[in-house]
């Protein structure tokens, strides 16, 4: 009976490896080179293949080394642990980006997401386009444009919000300027200084993969009144941003 659920676990870990190399393809191809943390598909794919070769050895018995039964309870329990986390961080992410959009809020942050030259990235003109239609249905809103000026931006993201609106038809006076941040901790913390009190009834204008840790983070800054105004999440790399949001919230919550 070993032998056959040997060979399935093979054939699983194979099948797992070639699965994440097509996707960090997928994933380059879509949204290049520099996308951030696009490298955990790599590491899962040599993972696979690195376990596929050890139970093909051990099936052959050509196993050179055994490891200590010490060490094999260590790497399960670590396993077990560390899959039971990451399912449950992207249990949350998931509940995240299906938040209904509070009405009538007194401000809607949008969270800037980067700018090429002077048009918005794709994950940002979501963000605005959801902006938009939250404006038009709510007119007693206001809006804080959040997000200051990259290395390899000519403009910043604040602006780049503002002018698209503006394009857009949404009344300038109702868009206010928050250009210095550069995460989105700062988004979130440089953005409460323009709003009167924390008490005001405030949503954050993300895609909805990050709508999860962007509420954390606004919790953690003592901001209790607020919610989520999720836009769209792009596939096929939507997988990846969600999968992306667990080493976010381990680097921001630990690290």
């Amino acid at each position: 009976m070993e032998k056959p659920m040997t060979k399935y676990r093979i054939t699983f870990f194979k099948l797992l490896a070639i699965i994440s190399l097509l996707y960090y393809v997928v994933c380059i191809i879509f949204a290049g080179p520099l996308l951030s943390f696009v490298w955990i598909w790599l590491l899962l794919a040599g993972f696979c293949f690195l376990r596929a070769h050890m139970l093909t050895k051990k099936m052959q018995g050509k196993e050179k080394w055994h490891a200590p039964k010490w060490l094999v309870y260590v790497y399960r329990i670590c396993l077990v642990a560390g899959i039971s986390i990451f399912v449950f961080v992207e249990a949350q992410v998931v509940a995240g980006m299906n938040t209904a959009p509070q009405e009538d809020l007194e401000y809607i942050i949008v969270l800037g997401a980067g700018v090429n030259g002077t048009t918005p990235t794709r994950p940002l003109r979501l963000r605005i386009q959801t902006a938009y239609e939250y404006m038009e249905a709510n007119p007693d809103t206001m809006l804080i444009a959040s997000g200051g000026k990259g290395w390899d931006e000519r403009i910043s993201e604040a602006e780049c919000i503002r002018n698209m609106l503006v394009e857009m038809g949404l009344d300038e006076t109702r868009i206010i300027i928050e250009d210095a941040s550069r995460d989105t901790e700062e988004n979130i913390r440089n953005s409460y200084e323009l709003i009167p009190s924390k008490d005001c009834r405030v949503g954050v204008v993300t895609n909805s993969f990050h709508v999860w840790r962007s509420l954390q983070i606004a919790k953690s800054q003592g901001c209790e009144n607020i919610s989520g105004v999720p836009a769209k999440t792009l596939m096929p790399v939507g997988i990846h941003y969600v999968v992306r949001e667990f080493f976010g919230y381990v680097k921001w919550k630990f690290l």
